[in-house]
């Protein structure tokens, strides 16, 4: 199932900061604030995704809905986790990372893996490893890893959790993601 160009136009403007779309002049998107008294609580805890789909990568927007004192649902939309589907689907990764912590450098990292070169003395990683570093944009990152391979050129981590930090890493990837691949974004596909 594609995206109608409505859909495809609202998407876009989602990622263009200098330039506004309009939708046609038939055309009305439009957010209620009041839902009806009887689904309302479908929506107070809901953990919902919106998926866009731009060239070979999926991008899963969380979406959440807060509610005033009022009882006004807001939507709110974070930046999205990229997931690369050319072979094995997984996260997205920037590999031009330098970053100094706990005895090792950070030379990559997704939402869900780091890549390590161990400086001095670290030669090898705990099973669990508590690190906290902060990314090029100066936002902090507590993670804890665990080692999955060892070789000659560093150390493969997964990201077992994200104490602090999780929005920061993912909305810093999108927006490497955004302008390593800003053709992607730039461009409709027509219907």
């Amino acid at each position: 199932m594609g995206f109608s160009n409505d859909e495809l136009l609202f998407l876009s403007s989602l990622f263009k900061t200098q330039h506004t779309t309009h939708l046609p002049k038939n055309q009305k998107l439009t957010v209620k604030s009041d839902i009806p008294t009887n689904i309302a609580s479908l929506f107070q805890n809901a953990n919902l995704t919106l998926l866009a789909e731009v060239g070979q990568y999926q991008l899963w927007f969380p979406l959440v809905f807060k509610v005033d004192t009022s009882g006004t649902f807001t939507p709110i939309l974070s930046a999205p986790e990229v997931i690369d589907t050319q072979g094995n689907q997984r996260s997205w990764r920037w590999d031009n990372l330098n970053i100094e912590s706990e005895g090792y450098c950070i030379e990559s990292i997704s939402s869900s893996g780091v890549f390590l070169k161990p400086q001095g003395n670290h030669k090898r990683l705990p099973d669990n490893q508590r690190m906290q570093f902060d990314l090029p944009n100066k936002k902090h990152v507590t993670i804890t890893i665990e080692p999955v391979r060892h070789s000659k050129d560093g150390i493969a981590a997964r990201i077992i959790d994200i104490h602090e930090g999780k929005e920061q890493l993912r909305e810093y990837l999108f927006n490497l993601h955004k302008r390593q691949y800003a053709n992607l974004y730039n461009t409709i596909p027509s219907s």
